[in-house]
This record gives C-alpha cells, sequence and structure tokens, in this order.
C-alpha cells in the first residue's frame, strides 16, 4: 500500500521501524518499503539507524535515493565509527549524485576520509557524473589516468619490475587484506567474494602477466557480460553497473555494493560505458611492498589468514553470524549477538578459528562457561595444525584454570597463578587480553591475572575459541572488541 501512496500505511511503516520490539525482518521490510515509496520522512527516520548496527547498512544504501542536502553530513559524521562494509555503503551513497559527491571529496581534502577509502570503482562512478568541478577534485586526490595503450604498457613494465625484484618479502596475509578492500567486493577467490565478476579461483594466476594484464588493464577484452553500464535516474542519481535482467517494466543491475531493480519509469538514460566495470589504477594507493603481496596473494594456491588491521578489525565479529570464522558448525553457532559453543561431550578440542591474523593486539570480550567445572580457552598468535588442534598461547577459561596462561601444542603452563578469586561462577566475565611484542597481560574483571615476558612466544597467529574435550557445557562470548597495535 505504499508504494502506492497510501498515507496510513506509511504511518504504520514509520511506527514499525522505530520499533525496537518488531522483528528485525519486519522492520527490515518495513524500510525497504518505504525507501521504494519515497517517503518524504525517510531521511529523518533512516538518521535514527544510523546508531544501530543492524540497520545501518541498509538504511546507509537507501539514502542513495534520495536528494537531500542533509544527507552528506549525516554520513560524514558517522563515517570514522563505521565497519568496513559499511564505509563502502557510505561511500557508493556519497558518489551516487554531484552534491553528496562533492561533500564527500571536500571530506578527501580535509583528511577527514583517507583517499585510500575511495576505491578505483568508486572513482569511476565519480567521473561518470560528468562534472567538471568533480573531475578537478579527483585529479587533485589521486591524479590523472592513463588513458593511452603506450602509458598502460608502460604501467606494466614498471609493476612488472617491481614486483619481481629483490627486496622486503612479501607478505601472503597483508596481502589478502588488500585483496579484501580491493577486489573482494566483485571477485571471488578461494570461496570468499562477489559475484558482480568473474570467479578468479581457477584463473590463470600463476602468470604474473595474465594478472597484470587483467589488473592494470581490465578493459582491453571484456566479455558482454561484464561491460558496465551508467544508468542517469530522473532524480538525479547516477548508477554504475552491470545489467543482468530487463524487461518491459524493469531493469536490474548489479553494482559492487547492491543488485537494484529499476523501474523504467524512473530511468532517464542508459547507455553502455564500452568499458569493464573493473576500474583501472587500482593500484595506485599502494606502495612496494603492498603491490608485491597483493599480487603474492593473487598467486598462492591456497587461502591464507587475513592481516588484521585498525579497518578491518572491527569486522572481528558482526554479531550476525560466523562470517570470518572457520569451525565445527554442529558445535559454534550464534545466537543474540553472541558466539556459543555447545558440546555434547567430545573426545578432542574443538575451535572457533578467526580468519584474522594478528600480532600486537588487544581483545576485549565477556564469556560465560557453564557448567564451570569444564574447560575453554581463547588462543592468540596461535597457529591451527593439520590434526584440528592449536599451536600457540591460550588465555584459560574453567574451574582450576581461570586466569592462567597455557601453551597448546608446545611448552604447555606457562603462568600457573590462577585467577580464580576474580570470576562469577556460571555468570558473565570480562576477559581482556593484551600481547605487544614479547610481554603479554591478561585481566580478568579488569584484574590482571597473567603479566608476562617471554622471548619464546610467537609473535603472529590468530584467535581462536576452544570447547575442551570432556562432558557436555556451553560457553558464551560476546561483546567482541579487537584492537589492533595498541600503544599499551
Amino acid at each position: 500500500a505504499a508504494i502506492f501512496g497510501d498515507k496510513n500505511a506509511f504511518a504504520e511503516l514509520r511506527k514499525v521501524i522505530v520499533d525496537a520490539k518488531a522483528a528485525k525482518e519486519f522492520r527490515l521490510a518495513a524500510l525497504e518499503a518505504l525507501a521504494t515509496a519515497r517517503d518524504v520522512k525517510f531521511v529523518e527516520l533512516a538518521e535514527t539507524l544510523l546508531s544501530q548496527p543492524e540497520f545501518r547498512g541498509p538504511a546507509i544504501r537507501s539514502l542513495a535515493g534520495f536528494d537531500d542536502a542533509k544527507i552528506p553530513g549525516m554520513l560524514l559524521q558517522v563515517y570514522a565509527t563505521l565497519n568496513s562494509a559499511e564505509k563502502r555503503d557510505a561511500i557508493s551513497t556519497l558518489a551516487s549524485r554531484a552534491t553528496f559527491a562533492k561533500a564527500m571529496l571536500q571530506a578527501v581534502a580535509d583528511k577527514k576520509i583517507p583517499s585510500t577509502d575511495i576505491p578505483a570503482d568508486v572513482v569511476r562512478q565519480l567521473r561518470n557524473l560528468r562534472d567538471e568541478s568533480i573531475d578537478k577534485q579527483i585529479a587533485a586526490a589521486w591524479g590523472i589516468v592513463r588513458t593511452t595503450p603506450a602509458d598502460r604498457a608502460k604501467a606494466m613494465k614498471q609493476y612488472r619490475q617491481m614486483i619481481v625484484k629483490s627486496g622486503q618479502a612479501p607478505d601472503l596475509h597483508l596481502g589478502r587484506a588488500l585483496y579484501a578492500k580491493t577486489c573482494q567486493q566483485c571477485h571471488a577467490l578461494f570461496a570468499t567474494g562477489g559475484k558482480v565478476g568473474p570467479d578468479i579461483t581457477g584463473a590463470n594466476r600463476a602468470d604474473l602477466n595474465y594478472l597484470l594484464e587483467n589488473v592494470l588493464d581490465p578493459s582491453a577484452l571484456i566479455p558482454k557480460e561484464y561491460v558496465a553500464t551508467r544508468i542517469d535516474l530522473k532524480n538525479g542519481r547516477v548508477i554504475t553497473g552491470i545489467v543482468k535482467a530487463q524487461n518491459p517494466g524493469t531493469v536490474t543491475i548489479v553494482t559492487a555494493t547492491e543488485t537494484l531493480v529499476l523501474p523504467k519509469a524512473d530511468i532517464d538514460e542508459m547507455s553502455e560505458t564500452n568499458v569493464s566495470m573493473m576500474p583501472d589504477d587500482q593500484l595506485k594507493p599502494f606502495s612496494d611492498h603492498e603491490v608485491r603481496s597483493l599480487f603474492a596473494y593473487l598467486q598462492s594456491p591456497a587461502q591464507v589468514p587475513m592481516l588484521a588491521t585498525a579497518e578491518n578489525a572491527k569486522d572481528f565479529f558482526n554479531g550476525k553470524d560466523l562470517t570470518g570464522w572457520d569451525g565445527d558448525a554442529k558445535l559454534w553457532s550464534v545466537e543474540n549477538g553472541e558466539i556459543v559453543g555447545k558440546s555434547p561431550g567430545i573426545k578432542r578440542n574443538e575451535f572457533l578459528k578467526s580468519q584474522l591474523l594478528v600480532s600486537d593486539f588487544r581483545l576485549k570480550l565477556k564469556v560465560k562457561l557453564t557448567p564451570n567445572k569444564e574447560n575453554s580457552g581463547i588462543q592468540f598468535r596461535s597457529e591451527p595444525l593439520p590434526n584440528g588442534e592449536m599451536k600457540g598461547p591460550q588465555a584459560d577459561i574453567g574451574a582450576g584454570w581461570w586466569g592462567k596462561l597455557y601453551e597448546e601444542s608446545a611448552r604447555g603452563l606457562l603462568w600457573d597463578k590462577s585467577g580464580e578469586q576474580h570470576v562469577k561462577v556460571d555468570d558473565w566475565n570480562d576477559y581482556e587480553i593484551v600481547a605487544i611484542g614479547n610481554h603479554v597481560r591478561t585481566f580478568i574483571n579488569g584484574k590482571l591475572c597473567v603479566d608476562l615476558m617471554d622471548d619464546k612466544l610467537s609473535r603472529r597467529g590468530v584467535i581462536a575459541l576452544q570447547i575442551h574435550s570432556g562432558g557436555p557445557m556451553e560457553v558464551r562470548f560476546k561483546d567482541l572488541q579487537l584492537e589492533v597495535n595498541p600503544k599499551q
């Protein structure tokens, strides 16, 4: 009814959106309905959702459909608090029309948004706005894009020499982090990533020349299904994407962040661009070491953990599912924003492993173990072993073990002093781990437990949550906060 302008339906849907007791799926459906119907109060409602993680992404994406001068300020105000996916949504919305884009580019000029946060495909979208002042702002921030075959050939030679030359060894884990930021939105590799572009897992990735040609000159040979299309809507929004379907009434277009079904009546102009959706100059923001690391990852025969950075640390646990974690789905799940490990009684340890690789870090979380006589723990800077075990230090959890530090598959007990006196049995407990260089400290409910200097400690590895072998048990973790490179 809202789509057809029923004012009573608008009012009811607005109530659903702000009703914290309403089911999430109903609130999301109401959000989509009001956005589709271009409700005059939608922007005001969306602003209230920017503080709610479950609805922030959909609200940010929906704002691209509204030509409201308040929107850039709303998004720029919360930008620093967003996780990487939400930042990408915000950047895409701000690039959707010229008035928004100018505000975003000014924020880049003012160092409020790092220029590296604007991926190359968004720069292409900004150019598609066909605004002279925006083109000047782009040139000021990123320089002029190469356009001639001679320029591209020269660049390929320079990058080839850079990649093969000796120097700082490439870091595969850093390479995966760069891939996730630059390529993963559109391409899948090792079953992770988007489906806008082709899956590159089976591509000729071992051939450096093949990779360079496709990364530096993606428009040289474009399969028809990956040609980018520019759509100008009558409301001023400009969309760049791949048209997946058309019928007499609608056009379905896939962008780097979403799939849109557009009524043809809303389209002012639609034209193929004769270029790939994959933009040129994606390597421009990267240092030599970063370029070598990215290409080393692209050529890797197997998946590796992703280096934790200040940006992707916000994605450590999304509060909704186990994206970014590996473990037995029969034992591990997510309930009400909590990671839950339930064991019917197992004969060997089981771990839920994060895909992020940490060096110096601070991890804060809340943990609840029932019954307390069973055992769990938090592995850190650890290595998954082929037999399913982990090798590395563990902050222990369980009766007789709370507050101790144990090195799995290695030296055993490293810190034998108990933190039992600080524990609330069968209740939630704050657990904090700080690892900087060879120094490890742990805290339970704010009380120092481990304070160890150990030169033999591993310096890098993954974080994992443990269900220990033994009887039936349940362990819950919530409010996980990961900080990389803490000062102390």
